[in-house]
């Protein structure tokens, strides 16, 4: 079975002048600074970095991205393969998908994946022999048709009928021979039955013939092998042998201790990478030349090949690296985050600031080094920090008033406060009232942050007194009254009221604490414990995301779907029951369900139109009309490039409309119809402008005032098209009011706010 799909090029023709993605355009945000596993063919270096591949164009020298956005069927990718008889990509993702990629072209092969497979199903290592790709597995080797696009055997080499895990195979002489968990098989390529075990020999000359062997490769006459070492006292590295068959194995020295990543042979060399240095060795086991590092970094290789005269080398930290005279090393990569981790990300006018931490499902550390990302546009920079109390970064807020001043939480060791990319402070349990769980340890938690209209800086803190507390512009500290005991303190939002609004996860609920206007002084203030309820007694406490709207609404995310509370400043007053929207099925029935009642909402966002963005655990990302009413869109793997149906957070970019999705595998961003609206059309412009004649896409007129009206006419005067802004932009698909396309020519956009008193003119130009 198989699925066929054409690659998405986005590189629009028409270069907009703004720098900016046509509306509705995607872009990825993922790690190209690193790289797992290479591949060569077709003039380029195929690099997978985990999360997609990087393609290097070794005569231009230029490296492009190409991931879901570019069309690939899945975003965790795992081995690259370069068939040269069918100038194909083989791409292995982790789930056991395929895809082939020939001439812009990608086929899909589920069947692995599909397949029933009892125990582990892995694919450890994909070696091309002609026109089939042999695919090492945990259960055998399955053999990859490239030129029919199917799956053609499986073979099971063993020494019995008991499954054993395959880590590389090769073809040597028409023989092919396997590393596997219980020695090295072998069986001639042409011989039929190799799906039985009793067609498969075992090579006897190697030191423990029936051990683990774990790489494999073509020496010329001989074999390379590696059989792992231990990681338990006592220590031992890998060890690797060569061996002619028929002939006792020797031993060969790599000049490197450690293990080794991986083994590849080519024009009579074989590249060992092993965990901190490449060894180059000739057909006789020699080793020729040995890589530590590159200058500029030390070697942390997990594949290499050569390609002529040059060295390409996968490094998991420097990424792909290349030389051709040993001695100067050249880097290429993309703009991107260090990894793919995403817990929380944040806008600042054009400035992003994201996260890469996150909790297991019991709210426990998962021991990520603290991991923020920052930039604008394509400019990227990574902050890790590898301290052993540096973990799990979780939320991430600005300085309204300085985007390069910002704060990070943590779940280990409290508050960081960031200037110029520097931490310059680290608040927790040694210098403040923030406390850990356990005291003198590092589990000082903090999750949720919000700012005040006095710019004092609020947090939830968990398992402490004082779940809530803040930092004053001034330095000091102020801790509330607030015990929630052991609950969980998630995130919060601060309303118009100034009342912030904190999701207690894990099934409590809501706290509402109100300051009373003098956050210092807390013997005035109040808070409640809310036990979340809709109009008709429905009890909804399993809380996972918190927004307000443009109208000062509250929105939550419950595993029951999202509900509203319309009057939050009457939460005090009276006893607060959430809003859920019913949706009408339409079918002569006359009921309704309610909005998104059977997801968990794991993200809120609200775009400058006061649209509602919906991040799913399971089911992608919904936008919702602002009254909740109309789905306007849904992005889910199946119909779009979302890396993942898993969301776990939503933020839109005010000035562009972007929607950036953080999902498990990483980010991607949207170019949504929406933007905030701007105090006057000073900043009014439209792109394309101008239009060429081979563009196919939208015209975005942005920079505008909330809700303007938006007139295009032609140069007599002539009205071609009207429509109301969507916040601060927009949209014009380049048709008149008969659906037809417009001639060539100058059109004028004429906008003016809801009372007329403000208005903006520009012009563009649209060539047929």
């Amino acid at each position: 079975m198989k699925n066929i799909i054409t690659v998405i090029l986005l590189m629009l023709h028409a270069i907009l002048l703004s720098g900016q993605g046509a509306v509705g355009s995607w872009d990825d945000h993922l790690p190209y600074g690193r790289s797992l596993n290479l591949a060569a063919g077709g003039g380029k270096i195929w690099s997978s970095t985990g999360s997609s591949v990087l393609v290097h164009d070794i005569e231009s020298g230029v490296s492009s991205p190409l991931s879901r956005v570019q069309g690939l069927t899945e975003a965790s990718v795992a081995l690259l393969a370069w068939c040269e008889a069918e100038e194909s990509l083989v791409i292995v993702y982790r789930s056991t998908g395929i895809d082939i990629v020939r001439k812009g072209i990608v086929t899909h092969i589920p069947d692995i994946r599909n397949k029933y497979i009892p125990g582990l199903k892995e694919i450890n290592s994909a070696t091309v022999h002609g026109s089939r790709v042999l695919l090492s597995a945990s259960f055998g080797i399955v053999v990859l048709d490239v030129s029919g696009r199917y799956i053609a055997d499986t073979w099971r080499p063993a020494p019995d009928g008991e499954t054993n895990s395959v880590w590389q195979s090769v073809i040597m002489n028409d023989r092919v021979y396997a590393a596997t968990g219980r020695g090295v098989f072998s069986s001639p390529a042409n011989r039929q039955g190799l799906s039985y075990f009793g067609n498969w020999e075992r090579l006897e000359g190697l030191p423990s013939p029936g051990a683990e062997y774990s790489q494999i490769a073509d020496a010329g006459q001989a074999l390379l092998v590696t059989r792992p070492g231990s990681s338990l006292p006592p220590a031992s590295p890998d060890s690797l042998f060569m061996i002619t068959p028929g002939q006792a194995a020797t031993l060969i020295a790599t000049e490197s201790a450690g293990s080794i990543q991986s083994l590849h042979s080519a024009d009579g060399q074989v590249i060992a990478s092993l965990s901190s240095s490449i060894s180059i060795l000739s057909a006789q086991g020699e080793v020729t030349k040995v890589i530590t590092g590159y200058g500029w970094a030390v070697a942390n290789p997990v594949d290499a090949l050569i390609l002529g005269e040059e060295l390409w080398i996968a490094d998991a930290t420097a990424g792909l690296v290349s030389t051709a005279d040993y001695n100067r090393f050249r880097n290429h990569t993309l703009p991107g985050p260090y990894t793919a981790n995403v817990a929380d990300i944040h806008f600042s006018g054009n400035n992003f600031y994201v996260t890469g931490g996150t909790v297991n499902n019991a709210w426990g550390n998962v021991y990520r080094p603290l991991q923020v990302f920052t930039g604008s546009g394509d400019s990227w920079q990574s902050h890790i920090l590898y301290g052993e109390a540096d973990r799990d970064a979780m939320r991430v807020l600005s300085d309204p008033e300085d985007d390069r001043h910002f704060f990070v939480s943590s779940w280990g060791n409290g508050i960081y406060e960031f200037l110029d990319g520097e931490v310059i402070n680290n608040y927790n349990q040694y210098n403040s009232p923030l406390q850990s769980i356990i005291p003198g340890e590092n589990y000082t938690r903090v999750c949720g942050l919000a700012l005040d209209r006095k710019g004092n800086l609020w947090m939830t803190q968990t398992g402490v007194p004082g779940n809530l507390k803040a930092l004053t512009p001034d330095g000091s500290w102020i801790t509330t009254p607030v015990n929630l005991g052991v609950t969980e303190a998630g995130d919060m939002v601060i309303d118009r009221n100034q009342y912030i609004w904190v999701v207690l996860p894990r099934g409590n609920g809501l706290l509402i604490y109100d300051p009373a206007g003098t956050p210092a002084s807390t013997s005035d203030d109040r808070y409640i414990r809310l036990q979340v309820q809709d109009t008709e007694g429905h009890t909804m406490n399993n809380l996972f995301s918190i927004a307000t709207d443009l109208d000062g609404n509250i929105w939550v995310g419950t595993d029951m779907g999202p509900a509203v509370f319309y009057n939050p400043s009457k939460a005090f007053s009276a006893e607060m029951k959430a809003s859920r929207i019913k949706i009408p099925r339409d079918d002569g029935s006359g009921l309704a369900d309610y909005l998104l009642g059977t997801e968990t909402i794991t993200s809120i966002a609200i775009d400058g139109a006061n649209r509602k963005w919906f991040g799913t655990l399971s089911s992608g990302a919904i936008l919702m009309s602002e009254d909740g009413r109309k789905e306007l869109a849904h992005f889910t793997t199946a119909n779009s490039p979302i890396l993942s149906d898993i969301v776990v957070k939503i933020a839109v970019n005010g000035i562009t409309g972007e929607v950036w999705f953080g999902t498990s595998e990483g980010v991607v961003s949207f170019r949504g119809e929406a933007t905030t609206g701007t105090e006057d059309y000073s900043g009014m412009y439209v792109f394309p402008n101008p239009v060429r004649e081979d563009y196919e896409g939208v015209v975005t007129v942005t920079g505008l005032v909330e809700n303007s009206s938006v007139k295009i006419t032609d140069v007599s005067g002539n009205l071609v098209y009207e429509t109301t802004s969507l916040g601060g932009q927009a949209i014009w698909d380049l048709r008149n009011y008969r659906s037809q396309r417009v001639a060539t020519g100058v059109y004028l956009v004429l906008c003016t706010n809801d009372d007329g008193s403000l208005a903006g003119v520009t012009k563009m130009l649209v060539i047929r």
